[in-house]
């Protein structure tokens, strides 16, 4: 059985899709699995588990021709089953150009002309992303409903030579943390507390790693601006410098994480490391795995746990949510003691 997986544009919807990628291995004696993504992602998307081939999903604003070309050319690996993850018409149009048989996929605009496996994507019975990918492995109405937990490669080599091109203390016992991500502006935890944070652990004799995409130099710039000469050379400032796969190899080398409910949490997560999630409006840990070595830590404020999309409360002169302005450091840096022994950094 060859299958291939279109997969979304952004980065959670790897460690989603490896549900849906455990349970076809799960149903088949033999499947070779093929995943297609943006070059954006090809580098985290080498780090998945049961994955035999990676296609290049064209950029979203190239003309139709790419895509017209994209499937035309996935024509001579004969695939029995394409899964249509990615929401888009192009991409289940690329499907239906390769000429595979079976195409599946959610229903939306236009697609049911170029799928032939449809599904009505019922959001009450499969609430999150991860389990709607994993309805679509099996026919209709035999939706497993247990959701295995992510998993992602690690090239030990790979972080040695990055703890070696990036001058990285090694020696003491590292904290990685990830204040970054794809979060409302409104819903960051405040540079001046990354900072304490930072200043605090390293006066405990850890060393700290800056991960973050490049969007958020400017944040991790600040972190370090906060704390004096001598702290700053017990920092490595990394945003913007890894790549997908960098970031999964130095984060599987780190004591502790420490992030926000976003991309960084769950790779932690994948990683089996353990994680400090900072919760603001919204509340983490019932995303956690059961006996996961993780803690989900909020503020006391009587408006927790909250779903609204926009806070009711007053922001302060920042912008900053009131809920996640109120999270202390010395309770984050309580959860990170909690989980790593104190011998551990003496």
């Amino acid at each position: 059985m060859k299958i291939l997986l279109i997969a979304e544009n952004h980065p959670e919807g790897l460690l989603n899709i490896q549900a849906l990628i455990q349970r076809l291995v799960q149903k088949y004696d033999e499947v070779h699995i093929s995943l297609m993504v943006s070059e954006g992602l090809q580098s985290l998307a080498r780090r998945l588990p049961d994955v035999d081939a990676l296609f290049t999903f064209p950029d979203a604003s190239m003309p139709l021709k790419y895509f017209w070309l994209a499937g035309r050319q996935l024509e001579e690996y004969h695939f029995d089953q394409a899964i249509v993850l990615n929401s888009s018409w192009r991409a289940a149009m690329v499907a239906w150009m390769s000429g595979i048989e079976r195409r599946t996929g959610y229903l939306r605009r236009m697609r049911v002309i170029v799928l032939n496996d449809t599904r009505w994507l019922n959001t009450q019975q499969f609430a999150t992303e991860k389990a709607q990918y994993l309805a679509l492995a099996d026919d209709h109405g035999e939706a497993v409903t247990e959701l295995p937990d992510a998993k992602l490669l690690v090239d030990q080599a790979n972080a040695e030579e990055q703890i070696k091109t990036h001058y990285l203390q090694s020696e003491r016992p590292t904290v990685v943390l990830c204040p970054g991500g794809n979060l409302a502006q409104n819903q960051r935890w405040p540079a001046s507390h990354w900072a304490r944070l930072a200043a605090e652990l390293i006066e405990q004799g850890w060393a700290i790693w800056l991960v973050a995409p490049k969007a958020d130099q400017g944040l991790c710039e600040q972190i370090c601006a906060g704390l004096d000469r001598e702290q700053q050379m017990e920092i490595s400032n990394l945003a913007g410098r890894l790549a997908w796969e960098d970031m999964v190899d130095l984060i599987a080398q780190s004591r502790a994480v420490v992030a926000q409910n976003n991309i960084f949490s769950h790779m932690a997560l994948a990683l089996d490391r353990p994680l400090v999630s900072l919760s603001g409006a919204h509340e983490f840990s019932r995303y956690l795995p059961e006996n996961s070595d993780a803690r989900s830590v909020s503020s006391d404020r009587h408006c927790q746990p909250c779903e609204q999309d926009s806070c009711r409360m007053e922001t302060d002169q920042s912008g900053t949510a009131p809920c996640i302005q109120a999270l202390s450091v010395d309770r984050v840096r309580a959860a990170i003691l909690s989980m790593v022994p104190m011998q551990a950094v003496d």
